[in-house]
Order: structure tokens, then C-alpha cells, then sequence
């Protein structure tokens, strides 16, 4: 795990006793986020009735494939024609923007009735969610110790977990892929670790940052395996379509990245910019009405290879690779150019280890592993902020930006990650 705190803290006979308000936070926070969930899920089910959410886009993709329809994928007005006849009539498609393959896995729940289907396909993401708990358990042990279930009730409720059971979304799956991805380098299998996230190209905007850093960092034998599967998966998405939906996923790919400046785009496609905490989303946000669209693109781009290349520089080529993938999450989330509040789902795995790492640093007084474990703090906070200003949800870009600065900051010292 990181650790800039001071070797003394390593050579206490004892780990001191968290101070009274950690431990009452701890049990504050995780109940007010189930409050909020718990609300949420009331509200959502007049969406799962509708069938207007996304799981809507997800469940047809698989229906095209099985049903012989896979090189219709990204036509926009197939997709509509045929959410419209599966789910129910709406006045826009929610497009189907992933790497084909992905359809793949929503081919058998596509045998189900929708409604049936979703459930089904909630039930496999709670599994899902189990294993990454498992898999991350042995890394949250300091948490324990303040409140036993505290790393139980800190998966339930975080935010963007809640929100990807919800919609139906495979944010999940990916959480699962780089949870396995970080064991498997802790055990020193690099190879491994890169195919695991190459798989995880469905999300090829976190993905593709991710193994870019470790590129540079020289990790070849993770560069290796993400590559074997990055043309495995490749391979796959384009047998599925052919080569003329290629030419129409970069189309669609374009008209809803770099093309999406009027509002009527953002309707017609069901994206907004402002939704987003990552660069892109501030940028938008803070400047929309005062640059034009190129110069709020140009200025995205930029900042973001910064912050890319800041990180890439910072970080010691020779660190573990598992403390180099817990940075390398926060920073893919901050540089990806789509990121949505289940995207953030990811950031469990850095927020949970880096604020058990630290969390005792609230006892011991040392200074930097406080804003350390608070900036963690306030990261698993944060997405609380779409509860109360959704159409601002890009400000949390700036907790993720903090939480990314200090932790990165601090490898500097040839920290660890490991707990």
C-alpha cells in the first residue's frame, strides 16, 4: 500500500486507537449512503417498468447478435427500431457504444423477457460485486479494525456501485477485472494481469490509459498480455460486424465525443457532457458558454495528455505492479474522455486501500497521511453529489483530481501499496 508516513509508524509495537470521530464516521457515512440508495431504488422503479434505462441498449446489442442482426449493431435507427419493439417505444435510442465482443455477454439474457432479463442480469452483477469484495478483503484488514463490517457496508454503499446495479451497466464486470488484475500482479504475474484488463476493453476509455502508463513505465510483460487480448477482443468485435460497421462505430464514436456540442446532440444521444467527473466534463462545464466547441475539445485534449504524462513521470518505473495499478485507475478515470458516475465504480479499489493504509494516520498525527486518508475520504464521498446537483456532477473531477495529486505525489518516495 502507500505509505509516506514515517517508519516509526511501521515499528509500533501497536497501531494506536483511531480517534473517536473516525469510528463515528464510519458508521455515519455508510448509513446515510444505504438511506440515500435505498430512496433511489424507489424512485428507479418506475424506470425498470419503462424500460428507459441503460441495461435498455445492453439487452437489444445482445438480442441483434443472437437474432442474426450483429452487423446492424451501430446503426442508429436499427438500435431504435428494435429497443422500441423489445422494451418499449421511446423517442431516442440509447446506443450501443462498446467494443462488440461486449454483446456477447447479453446474447443469453437476450432469450429472457426484458424486465426478466435485468433481474437476472442484477443477480450476476451482485455475484460479481461478491467476488470483488472477496478478492479486496484482504487489502481493507485497518478498517476492520475500526468497525468490522465497515469493508462490507463501504462496497454496498458506494455510490457508483449502487448506480451500476441500478442501470443494469457492466461497470462491474470491469470493477471485477481490475480487482483480479491487482492480485494477480501482487502475486508478480504481470502477464496475466494484462490480459485481464485488456478483456476489460468494453471500457476502452479507462482501459486504454491504463495499459498506456504501464507501457510506460517498461511493465512489457503486462504490455504483452494486454496486447495478446486486445486483439483477441478485436478480432472477435470485428468478425461480429464486419468491416462497414467499423466505418459506423467511428462515425457514432465521433457524433457522440467530439461532435456533441448542441443540445439537441446530447438529446438525441442521451449524454451530457456536465454528467461527467472526469476533465472533459469540467472543462465543459466551466467553459461551454464562454469557448467555442473546438476550443473546449482543444483544451480537454491538452490538459488531459498533462495530467497523463504528469503521472507517467511521477511514478518510479520499478514500483510493484499493484501499487502502479492503483494509480493508474484514478488517473484513467481523471483522462478518460467518457466517464459517467457508475464509471467511477473502479475508484473502489484505490479509495479502499489507500484509506486503509492510512486511516491510522488520524491517530498517530502525521500530516500527510491525514490529507491522504482524507482526500480518500472525501473521493468515496463525493458522488453523493448527483443526489443534489446533477447538473454540475463534473465538480466531483476535483476530489478525483485531489485524491489523484496526493497519492501520485507520494510515489515519489518509492511507496508501496501493499497491506
Amino acid at each position: 500500500m502507500l505509505s509516506s508516513v514515517s517508519d516509526s509508524l511501521k515499528a509500533s509495537p501497536a497501531t494506536p486507537a483511531p480517534p473517536y470521530y473516525v469510528k463515528g464516521l464510519a458508521l455515519g457515512i455508510p448509513a446515510i449512503l444505504l438511506g440515500l440508495q435505498l430512496s433511489g431504488w424507489l424512485f428507479f422503479i418506475p424506470a425498470i417498468t419503462h424500460g428507459h434505462f441503460d441495461f435498455r441498449q445492453l439487452y437489444t446489442s445482445g438480442y441483434m447478435v443472437r437474432a442474426g442482426h450483429a452487423r446492424e449493431l451501430y446503426d442508429y435507427d436499427a438500435q431504435k427500431t428494435f429497443q422500441d419493439a423489445l422494451v418499449s417505444r421511446e423517442q431516442i435510442a440509447l446506443p450501443f457504444n462498446h467494443l462488440a465482443y461486449e454483446a456477447l455477454l447479453y446474447a443469453p439474457f437476450s432469450v429472457l423477457p426484458f424486465r426478466t432479463g435485468y433481474f437476472a442480469f442484477l443477480g450476476m452483477n451482485l455475484g460479481l460485486l461478491a467476488l470483488s469484495f472477496r478478492l479486496l478483503r484482504p487489502r481493507m484488514d485497518e478498517l476492520a479494525e475500526v468497525w468490522r463490517w465497515l469493508p462490507a457496508a463501504m462496497c454496498l454503499s458506494f455510490l457508483p456501485v449502487a448506480v451500476a446495479l441500478m442501470q443494469g451497466q457492466d461497470s462491474i464486470l470491469l470493477l471485477t477485472l481490475l480487482v483480479a488484475a491487482m492480485a494477480e500482479l501482487q502475486q508478480g504475474r504481470e502477464w496475466t494481469a494484462g490480459v485481464l484488463i485488456g478483456l476489460g476493453l468494453f471500457k476502452f476509455q479507462i482501459a486504454i490509459p491504463i495499459a498506456l502508463l504501464f507501457l510506460a513505465w517498461r511493465r512489457w510483460r503486462f504490455s504483452a498480455g494486454f496486447a495478446l487480448s486486445a486483439a483477441v477482443v478485436g478480432s472477435v468485435s470485428l468478425w461480429l460486424v464486419g468491416f462497414s460497421q467499423v466505418e459506423v462505430y467511428v462515425r457514432s464514436l465521433f457524433s457522440m465525443s467530439v461532435a456533441l456540442n448542441s443540445p439537441l446532440d446530447q438529446f438525441r444521444y442521451g449524454i451530457s457532457p456536465v454528467a461527467m467527473p472526469n476533465l472533459r466534463g469540467l472543462i465543459f462545464g466551466l467553459a461551454d458558454t464562454r469557448l467555442s466547441g473546438f476550443w473546449v475539445q482543444a483544451v480537454t485534449i491538452v490538459l488531459s495528455a498533462m495530467v497523463w504524462l504528469w503521472v507517467a513521470r511521477m511514478v518510479p518505473g520499478k514500483q510493484h505492479g499493484a501499487d502502479a495499478l492503483l494509480l493508474a485507475i484514478p488517473a484513467s478515470a481523471a483522462v478518460s474522455y467518457h466517464l459517467l458516475i457508475h464509471d467511477l465504480s473502479v475508484l473502489l479499489i484505490p479509495i479502499a486501500v489507500t484509506l486503509n493504509r492510512f486511516l491510522e494516520a488520524e491517530a498517530t498525527g502525521d500530516r500527510g497521511g491525514r490529507l491522504i486518508a482524507r482526500a480518500s475520504a472525501l473521493m468515496f464521498v463525493a458522488p453523493v453529489c448527483m443526489s443534489f446537483i446533477p447538473s454540475h456532477f463534473y465538480v466531483v473531477s476535483l476530489p478525483l483530481l485531489a485524491f489523484l495529486f496526493a497519492i501520485t505525489a507520494v510515489s515519489r518516495d518509492q511507496v508501496t501499496f501493499r497491506g
